[in-house]
């Protein structure tokens, strides 16, 4: 029979194994799992790693694991042991939208978030020689024609998807979604003249625009510094702003003194001002979130992208 005072001792041993566990840690290589096709989210972190490997005297590896919207790589971090060796550096979408969408079986609570490092706004633009030159023309033009322009997302469910869906239902317009694989190859299409819009991240249009891609509307809070001239959708006049969050998460359960170990690190090198011009010179902006304030806006975005598919009738 097993005693309250015999479990307390019990539990008592199990925390102090943890504590000296996370205290020699690490002793062996670490990998990171980014669920995403190489040349995108790992160039995030790619030149976090190597002082990161250094302060921890070892080896940080990169996993490219790929599928599912990034739900494959996730699902794979949620199952491993919570022992600081297997981490996860994605998007919260990963957590938030994907598990409901693709009705899996995890959700963004089965994570133990670490630090945020970049925060990804995304940018709806159109072609040169389009029929509209800025938003006001583009809604003018939507509602003159309902269903008449379309646009290319990265795929039903995904961040992009999303906004121009809520876009449309706060604008009252209507407009043809065609998903492709990425936003690259949206960006062709759009440039073809296949589609009349694309909607996708900063680092993967703004460097088309010498080629005739004219970015309309940008979806954060402000305007990014590197792009000061394209306006935010609450200065068009709709109440609209979604970003993405990309960050580091562990399994649930895994010792907070790794977490904070990792999280310091983290916030350390991405405070480098080496590292956030080169993020800017990308199109992208760093915001550093520890591990507290990154769980707290993890549960608030999972609570409205929850909203935001009943109210759109976006199911899996």
């Amino acid at each position: 029979m097993i005693t309250r005072r015999g479990a307390l001792a019990g539990a008592g041993m199990m925390l102090a194994t943890r504590a000296a566990r996370a205290q020699g840690y690490p002793t062996r290589a670490i990998r990171v799992i980014v669920p995403y096709a190489p040349g995108g989210a790992d160039t995030y972190i790619r030149p976090l790693l190597g002082p990161i490997s250094q302060a921890l005297g070892q080896s940080v590896i990169v996993d490219t694991v790929l599928g599912g919207g990034g739900s494959l790589g996730a699902n794979r971090v949620r199952t491993a042991a919570p022992d600081g060796y297997t981490l996860l550096f994605a998007g919260t979408g990963a957590l938030t939208a994907a598990p409901r969408l693709q009705n899996l079986g995890y959700t963004a609570a089965d994570f133990a978030p670490v630090a945020n490092l970049v925060s990804i706004p995304f940018v709806m633009a159109t072609r040169r020689g389009a029929s509209f030159t800025d938003f006001a023309g583009f809604l003018a033009a939507a509602r003159a024609r309902p269903e008449g322009l379309s646009y290319g997302s990265t795929g039903v469910g995904g961040t992009p998807h999303l906004i121009m869906e809520q876009l449309s239902k706060v604008a009252g317009i209507r407009m043809l979604h065609v998903p492709y694989s990425g936003v690259a190859t949206a960006s062709v299409a759009l440039l073809a003249g296949d589609i009349d819009l694309v909607m996708g991240a900063p680092s993967f249009v703004m460097p088309l625009a010498d080629r005739g891609v004219v970015p309309l509307v940008q979806t954060g809070a402000r305007r990014m510094s590197v792009i000061p001239d394209v306006p935010t959708f609450r200065e068009a006049g709709l109440d609209l702003e979604m970003v993405t969050r990309f960050g580091f998460f562990a399994p649930k359960g895994t010792d907070a003194a790794i977490l904070d170990r990792w999280g310091s690190l983290v916030m350390e090198g991405g405070a480098e001002p080496g590292y956030v011009q080169s993020m800017q010179r990308n199109f992208n902006e760093v915001e550093l979130l520890d591990r507290h304030r990154f769980a707290a806006f993890l549960a608030e975005e999972d609570a409205a992208t929850d909203r935001l598919l009943r109210e759109l009738n976006i199911r899996g």
